[in-house]
């Protein structure tokens, strides 16, 4: 078996997903290079991970060349100025840099963003507040699921969910819930106590379990009445901050047919939001006041709530007010280093820029590091601050596993293949089903960090 690539990564912007990037990445065995013009945030970067630290002009040629670009396998910019960061990128494609990753937030530009990832040499752009609010909306499709993924381009989905006591689930094993309830899903993972289980058949579901469950996303529906489960469409949304994340949520859901209320104190912003999405009811007020001044009525009409402003604490409080209100989905926006995680609730669905963002370029890093482009991640997710991992390979190999019955492969321990893709159908994983070449494999890890789908068998 050949041995993995180390990946050299340079970033540009130590801001909050820059460190987010330079914290994951480096624990993925990257070699890690960061760039940012303020002297105290070198500082605090050089003291707090084990990288290459530069003060400096992440854009300048000097800079890029001094720091050995032409050697980059990813560059990354995630400064404030989306034009900066393009530049910055430009600047490194044409020193050598072999992939450049730009973060892209203005609407404009990330509308265009085909354009200019071709005009520029970008081999990918990220905009975080889009990402995030497409996390939103999905999480909205299923109001009693904490977290939704899509996979395989949205042929397979990952759902998180909590067991609560009215679910007929509990106290059923694994095989129960698949063959006497002839339910077409696969729970991958169980989170118990804090602990972390990859079931077998015999694991028992019980009250409180946060189930991981992977499937086709026309099962879900028909598999949560059988399990019980509320699956009341939602129709109205109020968004508490006028943010850019709440912008493109609006926008999303107002093209759904989903009645949006957003509400934003700020004046001008509020003035400016209305502008750009008539469509959608934009209240200039404090969202407690606004909440404290909603009719029993009102109140009653709102079938979500999500909070969406920079500050975290505020968007605590408001997400459990609206919750002691019985508002039935409320989603709070919040930083992947919040020290506010320790209040969080299990009936409020948490998101953050941060991760999502960190998520797809750690993904992409992380398809470089085999040795061969021969399988290659196509997503991942990561949960319980990396412990556990959603990992899907595009495969594309002639190894011993192709065409045998998983039944007889050997995985390591603490895996799981929690879904095959083949033909644009998702197929749940059973001792008798093969990987073919084509396919592609959602795997599940628990403090494994894979690199190429060979990895998760025993040699």
């Amino acid at each position: 078996m050949k041995k993995q690539n180390v990946v050299k990564v340079c970033i540009v912007g130590a801001g909050k997903i820059g460190c987010s990037l330079i914290e994951q990445l480096a624990g993925s065995g990257c070699e890690v290079t960061a760039i940012d013009k303020e002297l105290a945030v070198i500082n605090r970067v050089s003291t707090t991970y084990d990288v290459i630290c530069y003060q400096g002009n992440g854009a300048s040629y000097d800079i890029l060349e001094e720091v050995g670009v032409k050697e980059c396998d990813i560059f990354i910019a995630v400064t404030g100025s989306d034009e900066f960061n393009i530049l910055s990128c430009l600047t490194a494609h044409k020193l050598g840099a072999k992939n450049t990753i730009a973060r892209v937030r203005n609407v404009d530009y990330a509308m265009k963003s085909d354009f200019y990832r071709k005009v520029f040499g970008l081999s990918m752009t990220i905009n975080p507040e889009l990402v995030t609010a497409s996390e939103i909306q999905r999480l909205l499709r299923f109001p009693a699921a904490t977290r939704v993924e899509l996979f395989a381009k949205g042929r397979a989905e990952l759902v998180e969910m909590k067991v609560e006591p009215d679910n007929n689930i509990v106290g059923k094993s694994l095989l129960e819930f698949n063959r006497n309830m002839k339910i077409n899903l696969l729970i991958c993972a169980i989170v118990r106590d804090g602990n972390i289980i990859i079931p077998k058949g015999e694991t028992i579901i019980n009250e409180g379990d946060v189930l991981y469950i992977t499937g086709a996303p026309r099962e879900f529906r028909d598999s949560f009445k059988k399990m019980n489960i509320k699956f009341k469409p939602i129709n109205s949304a109020m968004i508490l901050g006028g943010s850019r994340i709440a912008y493109y949520l609006a926008k999303m859901l107002e093209s759904n047919g989903i009645k949006v209320s957003l509400i934003e104190k700020n004046h001008d912003v509020a003035v400016e939001l209305a502008e750009a999405l008539p469509g959608v009811s934009v209240m200039h007020s404090d969202a407690m006041e606004y909440f404290a001044s909603m009719s029993d009525s009102d109140i009653k009409n709102t079938d979500s709530c999500i909070a969406l402003t920079n500050n975290d604490e505020y968007n605590m409080i408001s997400s459990m007010y609206a919750k002691s209100k019985n508002i039935p989905k409320v989603i709070t926006k919040m930083n992947s280093n919040s020290s506010l995680k320790v209040l969080k609730k299990d009936d409020i669905a948490y998101v953050s820029k941060e991760n999502a963002s960190t998520d797809i370029i750690v993904g992409y890093a992380r398809s470089l590091m085999a040795a061969e482009n021969m399988d290659s991640i196509e997503s991942m997710y990561r949960l319980m601050d990396g412990k556990l991992e959603f990992v899907e390979f595009a495969v594309h190999t002639e190894d011993d596993f192709i065409d045998k019955p998983l039944k007889s492969l050997k995985l390591k321990k603490r895996l799981l293949i929690a879904c095959i893709i083949r033909n644009r159908q998702a197929i749940i994983p059973r001792g008798d089903d093969v990987i073919k070449n084509g396919d592609s494999v959602l795997v599940v890890t628990i403090d494994n960090h894979i690199a190429r789908l060979q990895d998760i068998f025993e040699s």
